[in-house]
């Protein structure tokens, strides 16, 4: 029967069926039928297998339904429902429509009342997250317009994908209800993209710049680690993030971490606008970092912007800078931070 369907002859489907095989027989247990004449847009052998008791929701390799979206095959959708073709089970059906970028596929299925929040079975991906993901910004506006909600997590949520286009992001965070502070760590992926006007978008909806992705990276040492000095400007004289405000380290750590050997353009800034050189962190500061990097003309930037330096500032072991730095054979460092004598054991 398949063979039959496959071969567009619809006088040997019909002798098959008179025969009394079953249209809903699979061959090689996979083909049908129904989905081979879908397939191949035999409309004549479609009719005909439907009427005389091919099941619309007899899965082949995949649904009748799907399969008339993945062949572009959407004229067939009515008579399948007309037939009893369930749109709801399983779920993913719309998601499908708009991976494949068919609007007659969604606005149908939207027409007949498919949730555009319905979750795939295989990947929870919904139609929202796959319009986001591949930047479909007519499906964002028609999902959007048609009930899908930016609150509901597909693939991912949302708000966290739609960092990476601020006019999706835009759409989304004016879709009443919307709350970006749920979001944990929204800010800090849009630095991570380096999508400034996202950032500003989220912070202006009220996310606090200091909030942190998983609890541990903050917006600012994301800026710093990833190189994006105008956003680094930004949340600092913009924003009013805290230049003391550890992230995955504290951000002149992190700017001395990331320093290339050149370019010192962030290390000075965080200095000017209050980076503390002897706040420790997890054991760590950035007097020590810099002792650790042994580069003398950067240990000279961090006492002539920030210092005093504080020696009795302890790591978690309770060791004392003074101790730390002593350990470390490197005359140019001990002298700029002991200019009497080449080592803190020689002052009297």
């Amino acid at each position: 029967m398949e063979l039959a369907a496959s071969l567009k002859k619809l006088e040997s489907v019909k002798v098959l069926i008179d025969a009394g095989v079953s249209p809903n027989v699979r061959k090689d247990g996979s083909y049908t039928p129904l989905a081979s004449a879908i397939r191949d847009n035999s409309a004549d052998i479609v009719t005909y297998l439907l009427e005389h008791g091919a099941d619309p929701n007899f899965k082949a390799v995949e649904f009748p339904t799907f399969k008339c979206i993945t062949h572009k095959r959407t004229h067939f959708l009515p008579q399948l429902v007309a037939a009893g073709a369930d749109l709801h089970t399983p779920k993913g059906i719309i998601e499908t429509a708009v991976f494949h970028k068919d609007k007659d596929a969604l606005l149908y299925l939207l027409d007949q009342g498919v949730n555009p929040n319905d979750r795939c079975p295989e990947g929870g991906k919904t139609a929202l997250t796959t319009a986001i993901r591949e930047n479909s910004l007519e499906f964002v506006d028609l999902l959007l317009n048609h009930g899908a909600n930016p609150a509901v997590r597909g693939q991912d949520w949302p708000l966290c994908m739609a960092v990476r286009n601020p006019i999706v992001l835009k759409r989304l965070l004016a879709v009443p209800g919307i709350n970006p502070r749920a979001f944990r760590g929204c800010v800090e992926m849009a630095v991570h993209a380096g999508q400034l006007e996202s950032v500003k978008l989220l912070l202006g909806a009220g996310v606090s710049v200091e909030d942190k992705n998983c609890g541990v990276f903050s917006p600012l040492t994301t800026a710093i680690r990833e190189g994006h000095k105008s956003i680094v400007r930004y949340l600092l004289d913009e924003a009013s993030a805290d230049p003391n405000a550890p992230g995955e380290h504290l951000p002149l750590v992190k700017a001395l971490r990331s320093y290339d050997g050149h370019d010192t353009e962030v290390i000075q800034m965080l200095l000017s606008r209050g980076a503390d050189i002897n706040h420790m962190h997890r054991g760590w500061n950035p007097v020590l970092q810099a002792v650790e990097n042994s580069d003398t003309e950067i240990l000279r930037l961090l006492v002539s912007l920030g210092g005093p330096v504080d020696l009795q500032a302890v790591d978690e072991t309770g060791r004392p800078v003074i101790d730390i730095v002593g350990d470390r054979d490197w005359e140019e460092g001990l002298a700029l931070l002991f200019p009497k004598s080449s080592s803190p054991r020689g002052r009297s």
